[in-house]
């Protein structure tokens, strides 16, 4: 009797946790280590352009990754009270929203956010166990209680229904060691993604300065290049189409790559192009996105495939195509799209061939750059998700 009463209480423990705790965890309810709190309502009428005049209100817009993100900012002026008002360490989170994937993000109040307001689709939790309970929020295990009890009609959950789900949770002094752990983690993270944003910063800047011409190579010899001639997009590339279905291909497996709209999709048994290109997505979301593909590849019939017809260098086609605005040259409001008819009419400025090389050299470098901090943040997400489904259980 005394074994299996033991045995029982190992099992109130997750997999993985530091070796100097051995105490069972306790099965409980947020609501009953914490408290839940709806945000503010407002009119149209109360929202502010100056934010100098107003309280800048937190939606789901702002929580980005845990952290927050001001670029979509909302201040209003209306009658705000202390309830409305997030402190340090609540957990704020997204509780109604359109998208069912955006119901449960969240982010953990720093003092430097304090004093900000909530909106009326957001809510905020409050506990001891704050610092523990954040990471909680980021497990499989939370997010399928969200989806148990979402609303049937409307993309939400309540304050009664997150009160109700139900975690393990070990005493104080490890949850401080769990929480400080994978909060250490996360700050990797935002490290490599700082740095990701850094390199798109300057590669950004970088291409400005050379497909305007103000910044130029020289050749090997350090004498500068022949004079740039003035080009349309039609004028150094065709385009060519394709009728690949995303369904005709379902069951198809094979050893070739093909593309979709967000990139690579899967491998299939054929291959419509023999040489490397540039494909661009003509319709639907993310409509003038650009990827480098591969030889021996194909693509949807959403893109469209651009090769160069002249001494053009892909690499520095695909960078010249990725410097133009591809929203003037969109149409349709229920499904953008866009017509290689409309953006290869694009004047640009082309460069001679072996300077055309020497740009796509060095942009080519700080892509390298770019892939490889994505890489370093997918496998530390890749780990943070590791220690969550076997910390959380």
């Amino acid at each position: 009797m005394v074994a299996e009463i033991l045995h029982k209480k190992k099992l109130l423990a997750p997999k993985l946790r530091f070796k100097e705790f051995n105490e069972s965890w306790k099965s409980v309810k947020l609501g009953d280590i914490g408290s839940t709190n709806g945000g503010l309502t407002y009119s149209p009428n109360d929202v502010v352009e100056d934010e100098n005049k107003g309280v800048l209100v937190l939606r789901s817009s702002n929580v980005q990754d845990g952290m927050i993100s001001f670029h979509d900012n909302v201040y209003v002026n209306c009658s705000i009270t202390e309830k409305d008002l997030v402190r340090e360490n609540d957990i704020l989170l997204c509780v109604r929203n359109g998208s069912k994937n955006l119901i449960g993000k969240s982010l953990l109040i720093k003092k430097e956010h304090v004093g900000f307001a909530f909106g009326a689709f957001m809510a905020i939790y409050r506990s001891d166990s704050n610092q523990f309970i954040f990471h909680f929020f980021k497990s499989a295990k939370f997010y399928k209680q969200v989806h148990e009890h979402l609303g049937a009609t409307i993309n939400q959950i309540t304050g009664k229904s997150l009160n109700s789900f139900k975690l393990l949770i070990p005493a104080l002094p490890e949850q401080k060691k769990i929480a400080s752990f994978l909060s250490a983690v996360d700050e990797k993270t935002q490290l490599f993604t700082r740095k990701k944003e850094l390199l798109e910063q300057y590669k950004k800047g970088v291409m400005q300065q050379l497909f305007s011409g103000n910044l130029r190579f020289k050749d090997d010899n350090g004498n500068a290049f022949p004079k740039w001639e003035e080009k349309r997009i039609c004028e150094i590339s065709e385009k060519k189409s394709s009728n690949i279905a995303a369904n005709a291909i379902a069951e198809n497996i094979g050893d070739y790559k093909i593309y979709g709209a967000t990139g690579f999709l899967k491998k299939v048994d054929f291959y419509r192009e023999e040489e490397p290109y540039i494909s661009i997505v003509k319709d639907g979301a993310g409509v003038g996105r650009t990827l480098l593909c591969d030889a021996k590849t194909s693509v949807l019939g959403t893109l469209d495939i651009i090769k160069p017809i002249v001494s053009v260098d892909l690499y520095f086609l695909y960078s010249l195509l990725n410097s133009i605005d591809f929203v003037k040259y969109t149409k349709g409001s229920t499904i953008p799209h866009i017509y290689y008819k409309d953006y290869s009419t694009e004047k640009i400025q082309l460069p001679y061939f072996e300077e055309q090389k020497k740009i796509a050299n060095y942009l080519s470098i700080i892509d390298n750059k770019i892939e490889i901090v994505n890489k370093q943040i997918t496998q530390t997400q890749t780990f943070k998700k590791g220690l969550l489904q076997q910390m959380f259980v």
